[in-house]
C-alpha cells in the first residue's frame, strides 16, 4: 500500500511568543508571516493570542499569574464563540503553552492545511484526566482500594502486623494493580520508591529476603531504587529483566506492545531480554529497546525527559506516531480509540501535552497540528482524516 506524504510546515510556538512580546528577529517574523498566510484559521489563532497578550500580559507580570476566568470573560465580550471550536478551551491550553514556551519548552508541528474546519468534536461529555487510585491485593487474597499514595506503607505495615505471628515468616508476595485512568506512588520495605503508570501491575514481597531484591512489573513504572551493593534490585518482566544497584530508571513493558523500553536517568543498570544470550549495560541518558518478536535489542542515547515526563505530569512527544500517542491517552483517560482511516495511525506529532488537562485539550492540540479530527462519544475517541 502506498502512503501519500503531505507537505508540512513547522513552526515553533516560541517564535510566536517572541513575536507577541516584540522580541522576534527578522527571520522569525518571516516564519510567522508565512504561517499566517498559509491558513485563515492560523490568523484567527494569532489574533486571539495577541488580544490575550495585549490585555493580560505585561513585562512586569509572570504569565502564569493571569486570571484565566477573567481572561475568558473579557474574551467573550470581544469575540463570538465558534460553534465548532471552544475558544475557552483554546485559552486554557494556549496559556499553558505560552507559559511553557516562555522558557523554551514546547514545540508543535503545524500542518500546511487549507481546509481546517473542525478540531475535536465532543458530544455532551467531558473526559477528565486520571486520578490517584490502585488496588492492593495481599497474598492472602484480601484487597484494599487505595486513593491516597501516602497511606500505602501504613496499610502494608498494619496488614503484616495483624497477619504475622512472632515467628519469622518467609517472603510473601502482594500485588498493586493500577487501573486505566489511574496512577500511584508507593515505597517498598527497602525505601525504593516507585511511580506506577495507568494499566500497570507490580508484584512485590512484604519484605526482601536473600541476596536479591526482586519485583515483577507489567505496564510502566519509574523506579528510584535505594542503593545496596550487597543486594542488587531486579525488575522482572515477561520480556526481560533489569538489574540495578541503586538508580533512577523507567521501564515500559505493556503486554500489548511488541517492544520493551528501559530508560536510565541516573546510576547504572544491566538489561537482559528473554531471548538474549547476555545482558547489556546502560549509562545515564541511554535506553535499550528490546523487540520480543525478533529478540533483538538496540541501545541509543535519548532525551530522558521524553520517557519520564509522564511521571511529572507532562508528555514530551518527539515525532511519535499518532497510534502510539493515542495508546497513552487511552490508558490515562480510560477511553477506547477507533480509527475510521487506518492511515491516520501513521501521522506524526511533536509537542508537549499537559497530562492533567481534560482529554479534549490534548485532542484539540493534536488536531490543530495534524491532518486529523476527533469525535468523542460514549468514551470512544473516533479518529478520522480531514
Amino acid at each position: 500500500m502506498t502512503t501519500k506524504t503531505m507537505d508540512k510546515k513547522f513552526i515553533n510556538w516560541s517564535v510566536i511568543v517572541q513575536r507577541l512580546l516584540g522580541k522576534s528577529t527578522g527571520a522569525e517574523d518571516e516564519l510567522v508571516d508565512e504561517w499566517l498566510r498559509d491558513d485563515i484559521q492560523n490568523q484567527e489563532y494569532y489574533k486571539k493570542a495577541k488580544y490575550y497578550f495585549d490585555t493580560y500580559y505585561s513585562g512586569e507580570q509572570e504569565i502564569h499569574e493571569v486570571d484565566m476566568e477573567k481572561a475568558w470573560s473579557v474574551f467573550l465580550t470581544h469575540t463570538k464563540e465558534s460553534q465548532q471550536y471552544s475558544w475557552k478551551r483554546f485559552l486554557q491550553y494556549a496559556a499553558v503553552v505560552i507559559m511553557l514556551l516562555g522558557v523554551g519548552i514546547a514545540s508543535l508541528l503545524l500542518m500546511n492545511k487549507a481546509e481546517k474546519k473542525t478540531v475535536a468534536v465532543v458530544e455532551n461529555q467531558t473526559i477528565t484526566p486520571g486520578t490517584v487510585k490502585a488496588l492492593l491485593v495481599f497474598h492472602s487474597g484480601s484487597q484494599v482500594s487505595l486513593t491516597d499514595s501516602t497511606v500505602f506503607e501504613k496499610v502494608v505495615e498494619e496488614y503484616s502486623r495483624t497477619e504475622n505471628t512472632d515467628e519469622e515468616t518467609e517472603m510473601e508476595y502482594n500485588t498493586v494493580i493500577v487501573p486505566r485512568g489511574g496512577e500511584y506512588n508507593l515505597a517498598l520495605s527497602d525505601g525504593t520508591r516507585i511511580k506506577m503508570n495507568s494499566d500497570s501491575k507490580l508484584i512485590f514481597p512484604n519484605k526482601f529476603v536473600g541476596r536479591e531484591r526482586r519485583v515483577r512489573l507489567e505496564g510502566e513504572a519509574l523506579f528510584d531504587v535505594t542503593k545496596d551493593k550487597k543486594h542488587p534490585f531486579v525488575v522482572e518482566t515477561a520480556k526481560g529483566n533489569v538489574q540495578v544497584l541503586g538508580t533512577l530508571f523507567n521501564v515500559n513493558v505493556y503486554p500489548d506492545e511488541d517492544v520493551m523500553q528501559t530508560t536510565l536517568v541516573e546510576g547504572q543498570i544491566a538489561f537482559k531480554g528473554n531471548a538474549m544470550s547476555r545482558s547489556v549495560e546502560l549509562v545515564p541518558g541511554e535506553q535499550v529497546v528490546y523487540n520480543i518478536k525478533s529478540g533483538e535489542s538496540r541501545v541509543a542515547k535519548v532525551n530522558t525527559k521524553v520517557y519520564i515526563g509522564w511521571a511529572e505530569g507532562k508528555w514530551f512527544i518527539e515525532g511519535e506516531r499518532l497510534e502510539d500517542i493515542m495508546k497513552q491517552l487511552s490508558r490515562w483517560y480510560d477511553v477506547e480509540v477507533f480509527y475510521k482511516n487506518p492511515e491516520a495511525k501513521e501521522l506524526v506529532f511533536t509537542g508537549d501535552l499537559e497530562k492533567y488537562n481534560d482529554c479534549e485539550v490534548a485532542l484539540d492540540i493534536i488536531s490543530m497540528t495534524t491532518n486529523v479530527m476527533f469525535t468523542v462519544k460514549d468514551r470512544v475517541i473516533i479518529v478520522q482524516m480531514r
